[in-house]
């Protein structure tokens, strides 16, 4: 998904001629913005999605269905999301600070401030006195998703960003620190520590105190009570078998710097204003922060023709600042198109949205009115594997009721040779996929993943067993024929 976005959004800039918006949102243009939402939120399911628009330094805000369906609360641009991975632009926002304040510097070494924080390559201890600061903010660690995220340790107590780094002590790195830029979120974990390292503060309370409060960004939150009591916070929603419902995630505090503070699509168009340079009221040390959090790392190849700065994926030329992200029930996706002074920020209380509607958003600014909305890849996964759980199941059942006529209607007599064989590699199949499936990670799977994949492998198991049962029951109608 985020490969396809950072395509699209390069081939708009390539073919924008670079220059500047002159067009107001006409009724038309917001008309068909409304639309798209409420279009979206019908096929995806998700109960509510909030916008904002920055575009000709006018802000237009669009909302569809609900912050919370059951309470028949109405989305908003004051309703509070979980910002997902757009998280880190705030922490990469936060660590440079300290940077330009005088406090660290982005070339120290990890070691500086996590004496005890060690790393494997291969096998062997990696010099922790050789990777700085930058490799994480800019992906260039090792650490990466998968192998460096599915342990995440639950929990809301003070002592959670802690653990999560204690967590990755002695890791295997994917490759070499410095090598290559493969996204891990865990690597703003890291750089949150060292922020409550050298502030002597909380994350939390550094943030709110040194970013949230001077930039004027009044509606973003890093501890969640305190965006429960404004009565505003979506409930999330997640969605299995067709079906959408409430889903109260686990709390992963410790992983709140890279994916956890919440905020709404008002205080977005602020952040995205302050990226663009049109919010001006910032003190002014920020400015040069911001300029710092747009440069990518370009020491390493590009992915897609984007690179990592501060919490950003941005182009070589820095025309495209962009980041997605998705939690277990909800979902963002923010673009800043620079040259065509235009910034798309779309929040939601579901991971079951696609996304890269910003993109057609963005064509409905542009004059392209007829936009339609397509299904995400997570609602078809969904779709294929509900489809195929109920299609498995009923074939599991209707082999079964077969098996066990077949076993009533016919006297004992003994198996063929061939019987026996073919009955014990189902079996032995069987037996197999249950020992697979007992090795999943199925608590990741039940809290990152629709339900739909748990009952599919569940239902395949089923199958499977009904076919041994089928054929084992088969030697007595074969034994009546004579």
């Amino acid at each position: 998904m985020k490969k396809t976005i950072v395509f699209v959004l390069t081939i708009l800039i390539s073919f924008s001629g670079f220059a500047t918006p002159s067009y107001a949102l006409s009724n038309t243009q917001s008309a068909a913005i409304q639309t798209l939402l409420d279009d979206a939120s019908r096929i995806s399911g998700v109960p509510g999605m909030s916008i904002s628009i920055l575009a000709n330094n006018e802000v237009h805000y669009f909302s569809s269905g609900y912050a919370d369906r059951e309470k028949g609360l109405s989305a908003s641009e004051n309703t509070l999301y979980e910002l997902a991975s757009v998280s880190k632009s705030f922490t990469g926002m936060g660590i440079l600070l300290m940077e330009e304040q005088g406090l660290l510097s982005m070339s120290d070494s990890i070691h500086k401030y996590l004496p005890w924080f060690t790393l494997k390559y291969q096998g062997k201890h990696v010099d922790m006195q050789s990777m700085t600061l930058n490799n994480f903010l800019h992906h260039t660690s090792g650490l990466t998703n998968g192998p460096h995220n599915q342990n995440i340790p639950q929990g809301n107590t003070p002592d959670m960003l802690q653990k999560t780094v204690e967590m990755l002590v002695d890791s295997e790195l994917s490759f070499y620190p410095g090598e290559q830029h493969n996204y891990g979120t865990v690597n703003y974990d890291v750089l949150g520590l060292v922020i409550e390292i050298v502030s002597g503060q909380s994350y939390e309370d550094f943030m709110k105190e040194q970013v949230f409060q001077p930039l004027g960004l009044h509606q973003t939150y890093v501890y969640k009570e305190d965006a429960q009591a404004t009565g505003q916070l979506a409930q999330g929603y997640r969605s299995s078998f067709f079906m959408t419902t409430p889903y109260n995630a686990p709390d992963y505090s410790g992983n709140k710097p890279a994916a956890y503070i919440i905020s709404s699509t008002k205080d977005m168009a602020r952040w995205m204003g302050i990226q663009m340079g049109i919010v001006q009221d910032i003190p002014e040390i920020f400015h040069t922060v911001i300029e710092k959090s747009h440069q990518g790392d370009m020491s390493v190849p590009a992915v897609n023709e984007m690179y990592y700065a501060a919490g950003w994926s941005v182009n070589a030329n820095q025309t495209i600042i962009e980041h997605p992200g998705g939690n277990p029930n909800f979902g963002t996706e923010m673009a800043i198109l620079l040259n065509e002074r235009t910034a798309i920020c779309l929040l939601t209380n579901g991971a079951n949205i696609n996304r890269s509607m910003v993109l057609k958003v963005n064509d409905i600014l542009d004059g392209n009115l007829t936009q339609s909305y397509r299904i995400s890849g997570t609602q078809l996964l969904d779709i294929i594997l509900s489809s195929t759980t109920i299609i498995l199941c009923l074939l599991a059942v209707l082999l079964f009721l077969l098996g066990l006529r077949r076993r009533k209607a016919n006297e004992r007599q003994p198996m063929t040779k061939k019987r026996i064989i073919v009955t014990a590699i189902l079996l032995i199949a069987t037996i197999v996929q249950c020992i697979m499936f007992y090795a999943l990670d199925w608590s990741a799977i039940l809290i990152w993943q629709t339900y739909s994949v748990l009952t599919a492998l569940i239902s395949s198991a089923l199958l499977t067993a009904s076919i041994t049962w089928f054929v084992y029951t088969h030697r007595y109608n074969a034994s009546h024929r004579k």
